[in-house]
């Protein structure tokens, strides 16, 4: 057997058959004697790949998570690139060659540029523009976006290529696919994103596997380990099946623990809840495998729509959650959209800096006809199960007044019509800006709980943004400023008695767990497949136990030093399992 190796991007061990992905071949060059109508079939293609764009951001959202879906705005923007397309038309024009060809060798010139400089960021900002580039070619060329996957009789697939790009990954048929193994890519890299978000194991930088491969080979994947092998005879495949059966075992005890109450060893309960907002996601949500669902991502009510959702709509959404989670808790964030997020109806003006611009509580503070018509839609919901409203954005006292004040506003209106809805509702906020967490003695006086949304407090407090491979050594979780932002939510949150949570990726970090439960979290909010192992690993700590080793940790300096530490409490409770 042959191995090759490569960095593990979407842990987990698959085995398969290989499929090949080719690259997308050269376009044909040839003349032309028209170079307006060569421009005109420019802007079509333009308008026809910006139309798929947007299809797979709706689709992303629907089946996988806003957060993976944004990359798919981002190639929009880079679409309408005025300046970087218009070498293109000026080149066919110039050359007399037909506009495909013009854009493929301006699309070249600019990567050849860019791998030149030997940038990290730089290089993956490139493989954007050419996949972008490579859609509005195909679209040019009459050919369409997917990748077909070959051998329909094969169920167990691993697809091989020197890339995959966002729109391949997303248009594939998940139910087949086992793995994913590619040439290029980083661990930052969009389509790592998505394998992770999928669960499914990929491999990447696994250079020269394209030569190796004819197609149909059997392959055997560690991406724990990052390893590829390549035809392993009886023996090997029969030693890899005996570790997958290991690894199956234990994340069928982590299956077992999903329905248990999540206890640590000196009896410091912790609830243990999932997030949710995209139709696949909802659809399988299991109120028995769970404590509830700690962030109901409202948006998808507003996605695929030519309008507002009315109030029924959005109450019949609502409220079949609420039933469904059988008197477990439900945290609806209200609408977190603006900036960054578009829908043509909503009218919301083009910003710089989308992230801190015109968005969530902002936006629904000044629409107040919108807001309102959401927050009536919860609270009757409320009436059908344990439902709490939350608060997306907040980074003034003034803005969490003025929102409560609208929650009342609500209630005043459906007493005067007589419809049910629980008066002692829950009312929190998300911390996710260091305005919020250096308000958090105030803010928590005034809310009822408090939910860290970690992806965006990490950005914000390391003024990072999180897509930026260039900067991606500060957008860490270990950083100390960051898990001191945290120590002092969760200091505040728990003087004032109230109940304080974590959301995001850090959530269901293994790594991390102990301070979280050092600091006295009472909720942690992920995707499902994490809930059984959060679990697992949660009833074989002790909360003071570790209280005094996490304050040791406190004193350290550096990020590297902060992983140390935390990866050596780590590899104890691996050896203790």
């Amino acid at each position: 057997m042959k191995t090759l190796k490569g960095i593990g991007g979407s842990k987990g061990y698959a085995a398969g058959t290989a499929i090949l992905k080719r690259g997308q071949a050269k376009p044909e060059k040839y003349a032309v004697t028209d170079g307006a109508a060569e421009e005109a079939r420019f802007r079509k293609a333009q308008d026809v790949c910006e139309a798929r764009f947007a299809e797979l951001e709706e689709r992303a959202v629907r089946d996988i998570g806003p957060d993976e879906a944004e990359i798919f705005g981002a190639y929009r923007m880079i679409l309408r690139d005025d300046a970087f397309f218009k070498k293109a038309i000026d080149r066919s024009k110039s050359d007399s060659v037909n506009i495909e060809y013009a854009i493929y060798e301006e699309c070249r010139g600019v990567m050849g540029m860019f791998e030149a400089m030997d940038d990290p960021y730089l290089k993956e900002r490139a493989a954007d523009i050419e996949n972008v580039c490579n859609e509005v070619i195909l679209c040019l060329s009459g050919g369409g976006s997917d990748f077909a996957i070959e051998a329909g009789s094969v169920s167990d697939v691993i697809v091989v290529a020197e890339d995959l790009t966002p729109a391949e990954t997303v248009k594939m048929d998940k139910s087949r696919i086992r793995g994913f193994v590619t040439e290029k890519g980083g661990i930052t890299s969009h389509t790592v994103i998505l394998a992770k978000a999928l669960g499914i194991p990929a491999i990447i930088g696994a250079e020269g596997i394209m030569g190796e491969l004819s197609g149909k080979e059997r392959l055997i994947l560690d991406a724990y380990e990052g390893t590829v092998g390549i035809n392993p005879d009886d023996a090997a495949f029969a030693d890899f099946m005996k570790t997958c059966d290991k690894d199956k075992e234990l994340q069928l005890q982590y299956g077992l623990s999903a329905g248990q109450p999540a206890n640590t060893i000196d009896g410091f309960h912790i609830d243990v809840l999932v997030n949710t907002g995209d139709a696949d996601s909802i659809k399988a949500f299991d109120a028995g495998k769970c404590d509830g669902i700690g962030l109901l991502r409202t948006e998808f009510i507003y996605m695929g729509r030519s309008d507002y959702p009315d109030e029924n709509a959005q109450y019949e959404a609502y409220s079949d959650i609420a039933r469904r989670a059988s008197g477990k808790e439900v945290i609806i964030r209200t609408l977190d959209i603006g900036g960054d997020k578009q829908l043509g109806y909503m009218d919301i003006p083009k910003e710089n800096n989308p992230f801190l611009g015109y968005r969530a509580i902002r936006l629904c503070l000044d629409r107040p006809e919108v807001f309102h018509t959401q927050l009536r839609a919860i609270l009757r919901a409320s009436s059908c199960g344990n439902v709490k409203v939350m608060f997306p954005m907040i980074v003034t006292l003034e803005e969490l007044r003025s929102a409560k004040e609208c929650v009342e506003k609500a209630k005043r209106s459906l007493r005067a019509d007589g419809l049910p809805f629980n008066e002692n509702i829950a009312v929190g906020i998300m911390v996710e800006t260091p305005a919020a967490a250096l308000l958090a003695d105030l803010l928590a006086k005034e809310a009822d709980f408090f939910s860290i949304g970690s992806n965006d407090l990490i950005q914000y407090v390391t003024a990072t943004d999180r897509m930026n491979d260039r900067v991606q050594y500060l957008y860490d979780s270990c950083n100390l400023s960051v898990l001191r932002a945290i120590r002092m939510v969760a200091q505040s949150a728990v003087r004032e008695g109230i109940p304080w949570g974590i959301c995001g990726e850090v959530a269901s970090d293994e790594r991390l767990l102990p301070v979280w439960i050092a600091l006295g979290v009472s909720e942690l909010s992920i995707v499902q497949s994490q809930v059984g192992k959060i679990k697992h690993l949660i009833g074989r700590l002790s909360k003071a136990g570790l209280a005094p080793e996490i304050e040791r940790m406190y004193a350290l300096g550096s990020i590297e030093e902060v992983k140390a530490f935390l990866d050596g409490m780590l590899l104890e409770l691996r050896e203790a399992r």
